[in-house]
């Protein structure tokens, strides 16, 4: 099984029929190749349930993003605004009647995924410390660190212009493997040595993205449409 070449996803966030172009147009086979989302599958999009149910057809081995695990922590007593939303994956699994199936699938998935020469995760790795030791919220929330790996106290949400002695974590990895993430969809497709930052932003209108391994090579395909607002200058970003 491991030795089969594996297709990365970048995120998808509900965005089925993306999806299921860009599985056709790499010519996806799933009893060929491994399928590894790496993270927020769900949220924002159209169809976060037809997403989970095309992951699950193709054998998909996903990781977790910050939305996966925003809807693990969900407190359905007292659920926030962003829950309750049309787009939130958690009110469109809840009608198909899929929620409770859905996020027992998603307490399987782990943080990271590694091989020989690869490692896998949402946001971002620690400039030296192991992913296993690390909190979950550092692998799925990461953007900016300084030069020890310590994060900003206030981030400036998805902004391309970081805090004061802060820079992209990726500029600080030495790692030997290949870092294959997501998480960033403002600033987009991330091809630098070693590193591959695959969240393109389908569901603000632009592409959904995909990478096959060992290969080393993209897949692209267009956004359908534009389905979630940008959010405003100095807005939370998730």
């Amino acid at each position: 099984m491991n030795n089969r070449s594996i297709f990365f996803v970048g995120d998808i966030q509900g965005c089925a029929q993306e999806l299921k172009l860009l599985l056709q147009h790499a010519e996806f086979e799933p009893s060929r190749h491994r399928l590894v989302p790496v993270g927020d599958t769900i949220n924002r999009g159209p169809d976060s349930p037809g997403v989970l149910r095309l992951l699950r057809e193709m054998e998909a081995e996903p990781l977790l993003g910050n939305h996966e695990r925003g809807l693990q922590n969900l407190d359905l007593d007292h659920p926030p605004v962003w829950a309750l939303q049309p787009a939130s994956a958690f009110m469109q699994l809840d009608a198909a009647g899929e929620w409770q199936a859905a996020l027992d699938w998603m307490r399987e998935w782990p943080l990271v995924r590694e091989g020989a020469d690869w490692v896998a995760v949402h946001a971002g790795l620690h400039p030296f410390t192991s992913p296993q030791d690390l909190e979950p919220s550092y692998l799925t929330e990461l953007r900016w660190c300084d030069e020890a790996g310590h994060r900003p106290p206030k981030e400036k949400g998805a902004s391309l212009e970081g805090p004061p002695g802060y820079r992209p974590w990726y500029e600080h990895y030495r790692g030997d493997r290949t870092v294959i993430f997501g998480h960033w969809a403002r600033r987009g497709l991330v091809n630098l040595p070693r590193l591959r930052g695959l969240d393109t932003g389908c569901v603000y209108g632009r592409q959904l993205t995909g990478l096959w391994w060992p290969e080393d090579r993209l897949v692209q395909v267009d956004a359908l449409a534009a389905y979630a607002r940008v959010k405003r200058p100095g807005a939370k970003s998730t």
